[in-house]
């Protein structure tokens, strides 16, 4: 008598894809996974409670790295236009770790480097 192997419909598709060849995320790949949903949601929130003035959209290579401008309404910089990139390290999220953030507009800042335009964020 032959065993009787479940019917290939019956089966979840997680087993029917292990049993396909393909592996299952490794932990690594599921942790990197879960910061990167961190990111969107920290995007999210940053989009309804971003200071006026202040512009920030992800760039369409690269699930880490936005876009932003920052508008100056008042003050000595009024009417002055700031642009930046911002580019969250892979294990962003984790203890110690700080998105860089680099001007590609001037701005005279101590916190800000004069010829390459990236912020301290270490401060």
């Amino acid at each position: 008598m032959q065993p009787i192997s479940p019917s290939p419909l019956r089966q979840s598709p997680m087993r029917a894809r292990r049993l396909g060849g393909q592996s299952t995320p490794s932990t690594v790949d599921r942790d990197q996974a879960m910061r990167d949903y961190k990111l969107s949601i920290e995007y999210k929130h940053l989009k309804s409670h971003c200071p006026g003035g202040v512009f920030i959209v992800p760039s369409l290579d690269d699930v880490r790295l936005f876009h932003g401008v920052i508008f100056i309404r008042r003050g000595v910089f009024t009417n002055a236009i700031f642009k930046f990139t911002l580019t969250c390290p892979p294990e962003y999220n984790d203890a110690n770790t700080h998105p860089k953030v680099v001007f590609s507009s001037y701005v005279y800042n101590p916190h800000v480097h004069p010829e390459t335009g990236e912020v301290d964020m270490k401060i």
